[in-house]
């Protein structure tokens, strides 16, 4: 995901409360339970053919999209797009082996990240939203196309992560959520590790391969932020100073943020595992409980019972 939209809207294309904007989440939502009805009828036979279909066919199109015209018009620069750009990337790129080889940690992940930004990009769909490029909306036949993949890409991240858990193809068990942050650390750190990778190797074309200074890697406000920084990998993405630079001297100096020559630079991936515990702490129970409830409810009772117990323990004490 890309937080950067240009301020011009054109009539007839996607932004925030417009019809297209309602649209696209109704689709979401509709096809999702749809989907979810189906494989009911049907049965889990089909409902994993269906998951690996939406699955295989979201990793074919990861790569295929570089024989767009809009693609073609950027390489090598475009290339990174079918690399490991964001988050949603990777998932992309993992989720079919997951499914089918992951373990319940890695299955876990995939639910997990994949319901909450899969349903996030929908909600905020910055990558619809590139009016820069395409000033006239759908009146351009790029943009059309582009947006039908947006869209399309992150569907099945959050339709065949549900199914999957729903059709009992994985069982959660919300005890584990303590490790899902150090998984998308480890993601993060390969969205990282992408940047460096891509830099030298599009630096004819004006991607900076420095690590520091005001054109390096580790700048988040670098010229290279648009490919590098894209799921905040190396600190928040200038837009979001307004609302987020009062947090900024309370991270941990030397191990969340550092400073260079006057500049503030964030640790890579280190400085927002803290956040993404706090967020695992808020939605982790949330998405976890239309399957987990009953393992919740009984946590709850028997802890409730044992605090009871301990209690009576102490009133029978002799005083």
């Amino acid at each position: 995901m890309v937080f950067d939209v240009a301020i011009g809207k054109p009539a007839f294309g996607v932004h925030f409360g417009n019809f297209f904007y309602f649209l696209a989440i109704f689709v979401l939502f509709v096809g999702t339970l749809g989907l979810t009805l189906l494989c009911r009828r049907l049965g889990k036979k089909f409902a994993k053919k269906l998951i690996l279909t939406l699955l295989w066919l979201n990793f074919a199109l990861h790569f295929a999209k570089q024989l767009l015209p809009s693609y073609i018009s950027r390489w090598p620069v475009g290339l990174t797009d079918s690399a490991a750009p964001n988050l949603c990337a990777v998932l992309i790129m993992i989720a079919p082996f997951v499914f089918l080889f992951g373990n319940a940690y890695w299955k876990d992940y995939l639910y997990y990240i994949g319901m909450v930004s899969g349903i996030l990009v929908y909600f905020v769909p910055t990558g619809a939203m590139r009016y820069d490029a395409y000033p006239q909306g759908f009146g351009d036949p790029e943009y059309f196309t582009e947006v039908l993949r947006f869209y399309f890409c992150h569907f099945p991240l959050v339709a065949c992560s549900f199914l999957m858990v729903e059709q009992g193809f994985h069982k959660l068990d919300y005890h584990r959520l303590w490790a899902l942050p150090l998984m998308f650390g480890v993601v993060l750190a390969i969205v990282a590790l992408n940047s460096f990778f891509f830099g030298p190797i599009l630096k004819v074309e004006g991607f900076p391969h420095e690590i520091l200074g005001p054109d390096g890697l580790l700048n988040r406000m670098g010229p290279h932020s648009e490919i590098a920084n894209q799921s905040m990998a190396f600190g928040p993405q200038p837009n979001m100073d307004k609302a987020l630079s009062w947090i900024y001297p309370f991270l941990i100096p030397g191990l969340m943020t550092f400073v260079i020559d006057g500049q503030l630079y964030f640790t890579p991936v280190i400085w927002i595992v803290p956040f993404v515990y706090i967020g695992t702490l808020v939605l982790g129970p949330l998405f976890s409980a239309p399957f987990e409830g009953r393992h919740m409810a009984l946590d709850l009772s028997a802890f409730l019972q044992k605090r009871k117990l301990q209690k009576m323990e102490r009133n029978a004490r002799p005083k």
